[in-house]
């Protein structure tokens, strides 16, 4: 005996209504699990950072030598304070500038702590970084908690004139790894400037 006609139109409305509930229910249960904690989603929806005032940068910019301070671009250009310029420019930042990889997010986490303390933008120099730990950078970075502008560079010398400009020294590996990070490693500068390829630095006024 065939069904009656009815029942296939019956059937198509019950399994949509079960596929709706079940993703009703599935997100509900996903909302209720990440209750207090940051999701991507929420990141993709933050604003992006407030940048230093557009008539600061247009000087910083003006002043700008025909060659960069150093030949360092920023490791991501998520980082990117000013989009529509395509650089980042923060004033009197943190600068840390190490000469390892940076692929361990742990390793930053103190500075990032620091940074936020003292509410300062925290510039950091390395030979790479990790995607991990470009992930917790961003992370904070989005959501305006800390300001970061990482920049890579792999040579020797210049990683070690990067420190002194800044009036502090190159943190070793192990240092960053026990957390050790004395007032003398807490380099700064007045500004810092960079795009994707190059970097500007103006030092700090010498007192």
């Amino acid at each position: 005996m065939n069904p009656p006609w009815w029942g296939i139109p019956v059937l198509l409305v019950v399994g949509a209504a079960i596929i709706l509930g079940g993703w009703w229910w599935d997100r509900r249960r996903q909302r209720a699990a990440s209750e207090g904690f940051t999701t991507e989603e929420d990141l993709a929806a933050a604003a992006p950072p407030p940048g230093i005032p557009e008539d600061r940068l247009g000087e910083l910019l003006a002043s700008r030598g025909p060659e960069p301070t150093f030949p360092a671009g920023l490791a991501d250009r998520a980082f990117l304070t000013h989009p529509q310029r395509g650089v980042a420019a923060v004033v009197d930042p943190y600068v840390v500038v190490t000469d390892t990889d940076l692929d361990d997010e742990r390793l930053v986490l103190h500075l990032l702590d620091a940074a936020h303390t003292h509410r300062r933008a925290l510039v950091l120099v390395a030979p790479g970084f990790g995607p991990a730990l470009l992930g917790t950078l961003r992370a904070n970075h989005v959501t305006g908690r800390v300001t970061t502008v990482p920049v890579e560079l792999a040579d020797p010398d210049l990683l070690a004139g990067a420190a002194t400009l800044c009036g502090s020294t190159v943190v070793p590996d192990a240092d960053l790894r026990s957390g050790w990070w004395p007032a003398d490693r807490r380099g700064t500068c007045a500004a810092w400037v960079a795009d994707l390829d190059d970097s500007w630095v103006t030092p700090a006024p010498s007192t």
